[in-house]
């Protein structure tokens, strides 16, 4: 995964549209979590290297985090309000990048975090846009040729991270393992799309 060095200011006006309106909302809507989900875990725990182990080794992984503490706004129980707005800024975005679907729009409330996972079941090429406040969150993930662990974390404000996520047929220095969590509230859209090309071409709308 690579960081962006930039995103364009007509990018950000839409992104700090909806930030300006989202600051002014109480969370404490967004705070509910199905606790079968983050099942015991911490955002320590969850990112940490012995859950990255057994989950590797997990044959039965099917792709997307198994354990997580955050809150989607279009599959959990929010306000309507909030719901609206989300898939209003998605479409916007969508439209704007030229994406054909949002994968997802999550927000993550003070040690929040989604545990590792690869994502194999869904795989191209992906666009992930980051709210941070206080640079309190990160995205982690393992390196296919060294092994390392690699920690990316948040800066102040909107960031832009872009890589490639390969499917469960596909070798295995194609399978992305990354996690993801923060200890201050955060937020992260995620785009995938299909086709190279396609997804070259909306990086440089988001740097130009």
């Amino acid at each position: 995964m690579k960081l962006l060095e930039r995103i364009n200011p007509e990018l950000l006006e839409i992104l700090d549209r909806y930030r300006t309106w989202f600051d002014k909302q109480d969370d404490k809507h967004l705070l509910k979590c199905d606790d079968r989900r983050i099942q015991g875990h911490t955002v320590e725990t969850a990112c940490g290297n012995e859950y990255l182990e057994s989950i590797i080794s997990d044959i039965k992984h099917r792709g997307p985090p198994e354990v997580a503490n955050v809150c989607d706004f279009q599959h959990c129980d929010v306000p309507e309000i909030h719901r609206k707005k989300s898939l209003d800024l998605c479409l916007e975005l969508s439209a704007y990048l030229g994406a054909k679907f949002n994968a997802v729009h999550v927000y993550y409330p003070a040690g929040g975090f989604m545990g590792w996972h690869n994502n194999w079941d869904v795989p191209g090429y992906n666009i992930l846009i980051s709210y941070s406040e206080d640079e309190k969150g990160f995205f982690r993930y393992r390196d296919a040729d060294t092994g390392d662990i690699v920690t990316m974390n948040d800066t102040k404000g909107w960031s832009c991270k872009v890589g490639y996520y390969g499917g469960k047929k596909e070798s295995q220095d194609k399978h992305y393992w990354h996690c993801a969590g923060s200890f201050a509230p955060r937020q992260t859209l995620g785009f995938v799309i299909p086709n190279k090309e396609m997804w070259e071409m909306m990086i440089e709308d988001i740097l130009d």
